[in-house]
């Protein structure tokens, strides 16, 4: 067993004070060469988990480098019956600096994408019974994690198979709101910018609509895009002009958090997505 699979504390029950949402989610400790010290991985299983069965995981992406920043993602999907109704492995996961889901250019322990698709999703897909294919792996997320949703599948659409986003920056250019501790340089954001992979790998995104763009708050006209709209509707005209498929409503305003106004129906047009033939 290599030290990238090192486990520090085994499956954990999650304890927060007052909350009914921890009940059924299990925590584990993790370090790997990818994050600076010991990181949480948080799984919700369905209720009838059965380990001989393959399911779909939603990776759970939070918007801040601890997993209940701006609310509780799973805990929601918990109280929406999500990981039931859907038939769903719910994951989260922590990071050491603020999540951008990109990696650093020159420091090998702020690895945020590699983080995820080289140590977290094998971990879950070794432990777990998944489909462990593209179409298995599902992202969701808002914020800076709505950017690492597109960002990741833009980047990796040969690994993952689908992802949502409400009220994310995604024409951001410059560095704001700790970019820099994630990227190092803007040659190495640029990279990662959901803007210049969306027209870099159009072609994945063509035939089949893997993508699903919603709402607009914070990133509305309190911090338009360059040009002046939201960051929702810039992305949504660059998808179209780009002939990308993708479900698209910006009609969902709700706080700024982890909520279920938008995680609720964002979601479900996200599993619409798996229908398709």
């Amino acid at each position: 067993m290599t030290s990238t699979y090192l486990i520090l504390a085994m499956m954990l029950c999650v304890c927060f004070a007052g909350s009914s949402y921890a009940a059924d989610v299990e925590t584990v400790e993790v370090e790997s060469e990818y994050q600076i010290g010991k990181q949480e991985i948080r799984v919700l299983l369905p209720d009838k988990y059965d380990p001989a069965k393959q399911y779909r995981v939603l990776y759970v992406l939070p918007a801040a480098h601890k997993i209940e920043g701006y609310g509780y993602g799973i805990g929601l999907l918990k109280e929406l019956d999500a990981h039931n109704k859907y038939a769903l492995i719910l994951v989260s996961m922590s990071f050491h600096e603020e999540p951008w889901y990109g990696d650093h250019a020159t420091d090998p322990h702020v690895q945020e994408a590699s983080y995820l698709r080289k140590f977290v999703v094998p971990y879950i897909e070794k432990k777990y019974g998944t489909l462990g294919t593209p179409e298995g792996r599902l992202l969701i997320g808002f914020s800076k994690s709505g950017w690492g949703a597109f960002s990741l599948i833009l980047h990796d659409p040969d690994f993952y198979g689908y992802a949502a986003a409400w009220d994310a920056p995604m024409m951001l250019q410059t560095f704001r709101y700790g970019l820099d501790k994630v990227f190092g340089t803007l040659d190495q954001m640029a990279l990662y910018r959901p803007d210049l992979l969306a027209v870099k790998n159009k072609e994945f995104f063509q035939k089949k609509n893997r993508l699903v763009l919603t709402g607009e708050t914070y990133w509305g006209k309190m911090f338009p895009a360059p040009g002046g709209a939201s960051h929702t509707v810039a992305m949504h005209e660059l998808l179209e002009k780009e002939k990308i498929l993708h479900t698209y409503d910006d009609t969902i305003k709700v706080e700024h958090k982890w909520d279920k106004g938008w995680l609720e129906p964002t979601l479900k047009l996200l599993i619409d997505l798996t229908k398709q033939p």
